[in-house]
């Protein structure tokens, strides 16, 4: 077990320190020890990679404070074990030594901040530490939300559709299997509750041997870890086939269990079992998505047990519609609200007694009706029925709100329109949590640029620094014969100069070379004046980068933004290949938000160069970044091309979509296209497209329009 080194606080994380260094490793811990922090820290040391390896496979750990001086691992290649392992959790690489060049490189294999150890403090630590496992948290929320959120909605339009139960039920075990599960095999089955039989029977099932489906048709409550599920209500988990699976066959494949109770006011409807890959670590985050699923699917089977399916589908939907966290305001073809669920009534302060039957333009909703009105038209004449828009309310009691609002059409048999739904979906702290994540994305990628840039102003420094050197002894060389000189002068003011001080004078002259200094400290002066203009023009385009700027529209020259990006992003291009800009000099001016359109070239450029790199390797061969701007119609185009891999075929329609990558584990979050995807399409009405082939390369295409679209 973990060791508890500090009293406890609010919060607990898990630290695993790999560190073949007993010294090095104490003094890590009493920087953990000495930390101003809220967090109660558990700790376990191990020494080398496979160690740590071994120990993140058996145990759950929140953070690792990694020693990059292993003797496992040889070069910061080897750090992609580890990441590949630990998901997108925090590693934190530690040096014993500085060295930028080596901490950009660890941190361009995976991990996600690197520290010199000599330099750092306890505030430095809780600082990193703090910011590593907020990160950390906040992709996770994300990732489960946009997962439960797919997943559940699946199940709700299956559970609308008309079709046999049985086949209803194998359609939705379908879906559920489908979800991105840690180590869950597509294996499963949904049982049904006989009434008051004390029985589960098999209704829907995939992949499972013929021989269990026979022996498990049938299920006595209490009986093997289904029956167990449904006779106590709990959810039932094992890591293994053990004592508790009563039913088996001869050769069954090692495997684990979650078995979940599908319930309904204290009823055991059923039972939800999935397969899980031997040794499954149980989470507490998957148990809470998958009582969600169960709780959906105890409506679809409620809703086929009813003897009056009419009546009963009316119960059903608004039950379900009831529950749902999403806002469901039903109107008719007069106008009046004729459906208001308990989201709303919790949303807006109004329970439905006070609205039903009446006008939703008079509804107190606290928006502005004539906008939201017009905006309910245009989506219901939309051949899309997912266009959503976002509208701003203030409840009766409450601050203001953002609401996503989906309008629906109600289609009777004769595709007459009887009405719509409005679905809305309350997005003020999803907002807020988009912004937080972009500005930690560009911070993020700030944090990855920053040694590459203390690099490249190092050389230019260096040099800079010797000529001033060099400008130093030559300027004492040249006082001690501006000095013999005045001797002669005043010698020759009064009488005759001896020849003694003119040897004196000719001897100096010849000994500190003169002449060669006239023909160096010119070229000195040179060469420092070149220095101080490199190192000013990365510092000017790091200032333009990352200066956080107007957050409203501004004219922006896209050419100076693209110029400044790939002078901030060149450590990261350069090993691998070379830049070719093509910039149209008459190109106008964009009406955008400076900063977001930075981070979006950026991420091209980083996706790019990681291309490019996969492609030629070690091998000292160099790919081609190429990016040209240009004007077509009323748009401002950028495109960025690379001889990279290409993108593969069957990633091609995933390319936008969040926490979706095709980088080795670690290399990237699957948030750079996402966000870029928002920021081009959502926030300046432009376009963000590609074209690419495999093996040859990858155009990626931005569009900006030069005038604001009108909605």
């Amino acid at each position: 077990m973990p060791n508890d080194i500090s009293p406890k606080k609010n919060t607990e994380i898990h630290v695993l320190l790999v560190d073949d260094d007993p010294d090095s490793a104490e003094e890590t811990v009493q920087l953990l020890l000495r930390m101003d922090s809220q967090l109660s820290i558990e700790y376990k040391t191990v020494e080398l990679l496979a160690d740590a390896l071994n120990e993140i496979a058996q145990s759950h750990y929140d953070l690792i404070l990694l020693d990059t001086g292993l003797a496992d691992m040889p070069s910061p290649s080897a750090i992609r074990s580890l990441r590949d392992a630990f998901s997108y959790a925090p590693i934190i690489a530690t040096q014993k030594y500085e060295d930028a060049g080596l901490a950009a490189m660890w941190m361009g294999e995976g991990a996600d901040e690197c520290l010199f150890m000599g330099v750092v403090d306890e505030r430095v630590l809780n600082r990193v530490v703090q910011y590593a496992i907020k990160r950390y948290h906040t992709y996770s929320k994300l990732h489960q939300q946009s997962r439960t959120h797919h997943i559940l909605n699946k199940l709700l339009s299956l559970s609308l559709q008309e079709m046999p139960f049985e086949r209803l039920l194998e359609e939705c075990l379908e879906v559920i299997l489908s979800a991105p599960l840690t180590d869950m095999m597509h294996q499963g089955a949904i049982f049904v509750a006989e009434n008051g039989s004390g029985q589960l029977k098999m209704l829907a099932h995939s992949n499972l041997d013929p021989q269990i489906v026979e022996l498990c048709e049938t299920i006595e409550f209490g009986q093997c870890l289904c029956g167990c599920a449904a006779e106590s209500g709990e959810v039932q988990f094992a890591d293994c086939v053990d004592d508790r699976h009563e039913n088996r066959v001869e050769g069954m494949q090692p495997h684990g269990h979650y078995n979940v109770p599908i319930i309904s006011k204290d009823h055991v409807l059923g039972v939800l079992t999935l397969y899980l890959k031997e040794g499954h670590i149980r989470s507490q985050d998957e148990e809470s998505f998958l009582r969600g699923v169960a709780d959906t699917l105890a409506g679809i089977i409620e809703r086929a047990r009813t003897s009056n399916q009419l009546a009963l589908a009316h119960e059903q939907n608004s039950r379900l519609l009831s529950s749902l966290t999403s806002i469901l305001i039903g109107v008719d073809n007069q106008g009046c609200i004729s459906h208001w669920n308990e989201q709303a009534a919790q949303t807006f302060g109004v329970v439905a007694e006070q609205v039903l039957g009446k006008p939703i333009a008079a509804a107190p909703i606290g928006w502005d009706w004539s906008q939201a009105a017009n905006n309910i038209l245009t989506s219901l004449g939309s051949e899309k029925q997912a266009d959503r828009f976002e509208v701003r309310c203030k409840p009766v009691s409450g601050t203001n709100r953002l609401l996503s609002v989906c309008a629906t059409p109600f289609i009777d048999e004769n595709d007459d329109s009887n009405g719509y739904l409005l679905i809305a979906d309350d997005v003020t702290e999803q907002k807020q949590l988009e912004s937080e994540m972009q500005q930690m994305q560009k911070l993020q990628s700030i944090g990855q640029l920053a040694a590459g840039i203390a690099h490249e102003i190092n050389t230019p420094i260096q040099y800079v620094g010797d000529n001033i050197r060099f400008l130093r002894e030559a300027f004492e060389d040249i006082a001690e014969i501006i000095n013999d000189e005045y001797e002669v002068v005043d010698t020759a003011r009064s009488g005759t100069v001896p020849t003694e001080l003119l040897s004196q004078l000719d001897d100096k002259i010849e000994e500190v070379d003169l002449e060669y200094l006239q023909e160096e400290v010119p070229k000195s002066i040179q060469q420092t004046l070149d220095g101080v203009d490199r190192v000013a023009t990365i510092v000017r385009a790091m200032k333009e980068f990352s200066h956080p700027g107007s957050e409203e529209k501004t004219l922006t020259d896209i050419n100076k933004a693209v110029d400044s990006t790939v002078t901030v992003a060149r450590n990261v291009w350069k090993y691998h290949s070379e830049m070719q800009l093509e910039l149209d000099p008459s190109l106008p001016q964009v009406s955008c938000i400076p900063g977001p359109i930075n981070e979006v070239i950026l991420n091209i450029i980083v996706n790019a160069a990681h291309a490019i790199t996969d492609r030629v390797g070690d091998n000292g061969d160099m790919g081609l970044i190429r990016i040209t701007t240009g004007h077509e119609d009323n748009w401002v185009v950028i495109r960025i091309a690379d001889s990279g891999t290409g993108i593969p075929e069957d990633a091609r329609e995933h390319v936008f979509d969040p926490f979706f990558t095709t980088k080795d584990v670690g290399k990237g979050t699957g948030q750079g296209l996402s966000l870029s995807h928002k920021i081009i399409v959502d926030q300046h009405d432009g376009e963000l497209s590609f074209e690419t082939e495999m093996g040859v390369g990858t155009t990626f295409i931005i569009r900006l329009p030069l005038e604001k679209k009108m909605a």
